[in-house]
Protein backbone atom coordinates (compact mmCIF):
# COMPACT_ATOMS: atom_id res chain seq x y z
CA UNK A 1 0.00 0.00 0.00
CA UNK A 2 2.84 2.34 0.58
CA UNK A 3 4.57 3.94 -2.35
CA UNK A 4 8.03 5.26 -2.94
CA UNK A 5 7.02 8.92 -2.46
CA UNK A 6 7.29 9.26 1.31
CA UNK A 7 5.39 6.15 2.32
CA UNK A 8 2.01 7.64 1.44
CA UNK A 9 -0.48 5.88 -0.84
CA UNK A 10 -1.34 7.55 -4.14
CA UNK A 11 -4.97 6.48 -4.22
CA UNK A 12 -7.41 8.20 -1.80
CA UNK A 13 -9.11 4.85 -1.13
CA UNK A 14 -5.79 3.36 -0.08
CA UNK A 15 -5.18 6.34 2.18
CA UNK A 16 -8.60 5.84 3.81
CA UNK A 17 -7.93 2.14 4.26
CA UNK A 18 -4.55 2.85 5.87
CA UNK A 19 -6.25 5.35 8.21
CA UNK A 20 -8.90 2.76 9.18
CA UNK A 21 -6.20 0.18 9.91
CA UNK A 22 -4.35 2.68 12.12
CA UNK A 23 -7.55 3.48 14.05
CA UNK A 24 -8.24 -0.25 14.46
CA UNK A 25 -4.71 -0.89 15.78
CA UNK A 26 -5.19 1.86 18.37
CA UNK A 27 -8.66 0.61 19.40
CA UNK A 28 -7.71 -3.06 19.66
CA UNK A 29 -4.15 -3.46 20.85
CA UNK A 30 -2.60 -6.88 20.50
CA UNK A 31 -2.75 -8.77 23.80
CA UNK A 32 0.54 -9.45 25.45
CA UNK A 33 0.84 -13.10 26.37
CA UNK A 34 1.65 -13.46 30.04
CA UNK A 35 2.58 -16.49 32.11
CA UNK A 36 -1.12 -17.38 32.55
CA UNK A 37 -1.99 -17.15 28.85
CA UNK A 38 -1.66 -20.83 27.93
CA UNK A 39 -3.27 -22.24 31.11
CA UNK A 40 -6.27 -19.93 30.68
CA UNK A 41 -6.52 -20.81 27.00
CA UNK A 42 -6.52 -24.55 27.74
CA UNK A 43 -9.06 -24.02 30.52
CA UNK A 44 -11.44 -22.33 28.07
CA UNK A 45 -10.92 -25.08 25.50
CA UNK A 46 -11.59 -27.82 28.06
CA UNK A 47 -14.69 -26.01 29.36
CA UNK A 48 -16.10 -25.87 25.83
CA UNK A 49 -15.29 -29.52 25.16
CA UNK A 50 -17.06 -30.52 28.41
CA UNK A 51 -20.24 -28.78 27.26
CA UNK A 52 -20.07 -30.48 23.86
CA UNK A 53 -19.35 -33.85 25.47
CA UNK A 54 -22.31 -33.47 27.87
CA UNK A 55 -24.62 -32.49 25.02
CA UNK A 56 -23.45 -35.45 22.93
CA UNK A 57 -24.02 -37.84 25.86
CA UNK A 58 -27.53 -36.45 26.40
CA UNK A 59 -28.43 -36.91 22.72
CA UNK A 60 -27.09 -40.49 22.77
CA UNK A 61 -29.27 -41.28 25.79
CA UNK A 62 -32.37 -39.71 24.21
CA UNK A 63 -31.87 -41.51 20.90
CA UNK A 64 -31.39 -44.81 22.71
CA UNK A 65 -34.54 -44.25 24.75
CA UNK A 66 -36.51 -43.40 21.59
CA UNK A 67 -35.32 -46.60 19.88
CA UNK A 68 -36.18 -48.71 22.93
CA UNK A 69 -39.61 -47.12 23.21
CA UNK A 70 -40.26 -47.66 19.50
CA UNK A 71 -39.30 -51.33 19.74
CA UNK A 72 -41.46 -51.80 22.84
CA UNK A 73 -44.46 -50.18 21.15
CA UNK A 74 -43.91 -52.32 18.04
CA UNK A 75 -43.87 -55.52 20.08
CA UNK A 76 -46.95 -54.47 22.04
CA UNK A 77 -48.90 -53.57 18.91
CA UNK A 78 -47.91 -56.70 17.03
CA UNK A 79 -48.97 -59.01 19.87
CA UNK A 80 -52.46 -57.51 20.09
CA UNK A 81 -55.59 -59.53 19.43
CA UNK A 82 -56.63 -59.63 15.79
CA UNK A 83 -59.18 -57.08 14.75
CA UNK A 84 -62.87 -57.98 14.74
CA UNK A 85 -64.06 -59.09 11.32
CA UNK A 86 -66.73 -56.39 11.42
CA UNK A 87 -64.04 -53.76 10.95
CA UNK A 88 -62.05 -55.68 8.36
CA UNK A 89 -64.89 -56.62 6.03
CA UNK A 90 -66.01 -54.48 3.13
CA UNK A 91 -69.36 -52.76 3.10
CA UNK A 92 -70.79 -55.27 0.65
CA UNK A 93 -69.59 -58.26 2.71
CA UNK A 94 -71.20 -56.86 5.86
CA UNK A 95 -74.48 -56.25 4.03
CA UNK A 96 -74.41 -59.75 2.62
CA UNK A 97 -73.82 -61.23 6.08
CA UNK A 98 -76.61 -59.20 7.73
CA UNK A 99 -79.35 -59.80 5.17
CA UNK A 100 -80.61 -63.11 3.93
CA UNK A 101 -80.61 -63.70 0.21
CA UNK A 102 -84.38 -63.83 0.01
CA UNK A 103 -84.83 -60.54 1.91
CA UNK A 104 -85.47 -57.48 -0.19
CA UNK A 105 -82.78 -54.82 -0.15
CA UNK A 106 -85.22 -52.11 -1.21
CA UNK A 107 -86.12 -50.06 1.91
CA UNK A 108 -89.65 -49.48 0.60
CA UNK A 109 -90.22 -53.23 0.50
CA UNK A 110 -89.43 -53.67 4.23
CA UNK A 111 -92.63 -53.65 6.29
CA UNK A 112 -93.13 -50.64 8.58
CA UNK A 113 -93.77 -52.80 11.65
CA UNK A 114 -90.12 -53.95 11.67
CA UNK A 115 -89.18 -50.47 12.97
CA UNK A 116 -86.79 -49.35 10.28
CA UNK A 117 -88.66 -46.11 9.56
CA UNK A 118 -88.99 -44.15 12.79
Amino acid sequence: METANGGRPNNPLEAELARLFAVYREACPAPEPGPEFMPRLWERIERQSLVVRDFRRLTEILVGAAVALSLLMGVMLSSREPAVSFYTGTYVEILAANYAQEAALDPEAIPAEQGYFR
